[in-house]
């Protein structure tokens, strides 16, 4: 079982790390070349359809983690990794709660001036690529995980 939820979970990782590269490469580029208005305009419709897949990679790899890393041999090294798994992902979840879902919200709301928002999405895609890089951070701690408790068998 542990196997299935570590698998689970690695899959999770990489399906979220691809979907936010994604979001990076192709959309946070196309938001950049609309004028600031347009773009939140054209958010307001993008959003809501980039929220699913997000959510429905990040959360098996989030549980999935805690899970592993609740189930895994007290102070051994396979638990050590899933810890950093847990950790990567839990702040990614902190830091999409404090500061990008707020911001996608007030996108929507047309809340910005056209230099705010212009300022905004800036800051947003910059903070973007942090959650891509700890999610990759993530996937290779949870791939030393599993190998590590998969030797110990």
């Amino acid at each position: 079982m542990k196997n299935t939820i570590s698998i689970i979970a690695i899959l999770g990782i990489g399906a979220f790390a691809g979907n936010m590269i994604n979001i990076g490469l192709s959309h946070a580029m196309y938001w950049q070349s609309l004028e600031p208005i347009e773009f939140m305009k054209f958010f307001k419709i993008d959003f809501p359809l980039l929220l699913q897949p997000t959510a429905a990679t990040l959360l098996p790899a989030f549980l999935g983690s805690l899970w592993v890393f609740l189930k895994s041999e007290k102070a051994s090294e396979s638990r050590k990794y899933w810890l950093y798994v847990f950790i990567g992902l839990a702040i990614i979840n902190i830091q999409t709660l404090a500061y990008h879902l707020p911001m996608n919200l007030d996108f929507v709301e047309l809340k910005y001036d056209a230099a705010t928002a212009t300022s905004k999405l800036q800051g947003w895609i910059i903070l973007h690529w942090v959650r891509v890089v700890v999610a990759i951070g993530s996937g290779v701690f949870a791939l030393l995980g599993f190998q590590k408790s998969n030797q110990s068998i």
